[in-house]
């Protein structure tokens, strides 16, 4: 009897912060169901930068307006000064204007605020077209969870796309660079994918996002199939913990889309998974670049594995890509 009261209360609660926080249900439309990505927005909280930042937010609410997303995924560098607080009001407008489902994943210039992450995503969470979450307290970082798309009919689970923290930089003094996604965020997604696949029958198709590009991502800048502006050598972590491996292994990950190389927007597969970059969004340059700013549009089919991807910016659409 105790373990049954224990399990209701944790479906109470469950239900409670669902409802308290308003997340929307994602499901296809029409079979169809369209990701916008936004990533490294640079968004400076100071006057010097207000056209800028200006240009930023009206060229997502162009973009969303044209494109008409089921889901807004902002890959992380996002807002990177202090005081960041009003600054996420105003990156998150768009979304909100437009009453479109918005997600985060956190970058490495993100930490660098007068807010923690899980501060900035406890905030979030009040805005009730926010999806991001902390799918289990205990694990590295912040906004790590998995996000079902539900069938048109809104029956069963047709997609998921995994969102992880990516962090910042190295905590070991002998390993320099960026830091890498941690063993139980990995463990934690091995075990998602499997309780999927048990309810579904089959592993069920997924996409995941993050900031920091993993080192397979240099590899695949290299093919000559590779698609895109790949002019950035990838700035990925020197160690590899493993994560592209289980993605291979569980055979759920489709695709693999991330940040962090404003001068990169390539797409390429490795082992039957697209790696990609969004384009860059923000207006406010970190270093020289070279592309218009934009974003990525990735459009999922209900009754099949598939999707395609495409390049968005104000003049129209880039480098097509059928998975």
């Amino acid at each position: 009897m105790r373990k049954i009261n224990i399990f209701i209360c944790f479906l109470f609660a469950a239900f409670s912060v669902s409802n308290i926080y308003g997340a929307p249900p994602l499901k296809f439309k029409d079979k169809k169901f369209k990701i916008l990505q936004f990533t490294d927005l640079h968004y400076l909280n100071t006057e010097e930068y207000k056209d800028k930042n200006d240009s930023t937010l009206s060229l997502m609410k162009t973009l969303i307006e044209e494109e008409k997303p089921d889901l807004v995924i902002m890959t992380g560098d996002i807002v990177v000064s202090k005081p960041c607080g009003e600054a996420w009001k105003n990156v998150v407008q768009p979304m909100t204007e437009l009453n479109v489902p918005f997600a985060v994943t956190f970058g490495n210039h993100d930490t660098e605020t007068d807010q923690t992450t899980r501060e900035i995503l406890k905030n979030l969470m009040q805005n009730p077209l926010n999806v991001t979450m902390n799918e289990d307290e205990s694990l590295s970082g912040a906004g790590n969870c998995s996000l079902p798309i539900k069938s048109s009919d809104g029956k069963k689970d047709s997609w998921v796309v995994y969102l992880f923290d990516s962090h910042a930089y190295s905590g070991i003094n002998r390993v320099k660079g960026y830091d890498w996604i941690k063993n139980d965020q990995i463990q934690w997604y091995r075990k998602r994918s499997d309780s999927l696949r048990e309810n579904n029958g089959t592993p069920l198709p997924a996409l995941a996002f993050f900031h920091i590009p993993l080192p397979e991502f240099e590899y695949v800048r290299k093919l000559e199939t590779t698609l895109g502006n790949k002019s950035e050598t990838v700035h990925s972590p020197y160690l590899n913990s493993g994560l592209f491996t289980s993605f291979v292994e569980k055979n759920d990950v489709k695709g693999v889309f991330v940040g962090h190389d404003h001068n990169n927007d390539f797409v390429g597969e490795l082992y039957g998974i697209l790696l990609g970059y969004g384009r860059k969004t923000g207006y406010v340059s970190a270093y020289r670049e070279i592309l218009d700013r934009g974003g990525r549009v990735i459009e999922l089919f209900e009754d099949c594995p598939k999707f395609n991807t495409y390049i968005r910016t104000l003049s129209g659409k880039f480098f097509e890509y059928d998975l």
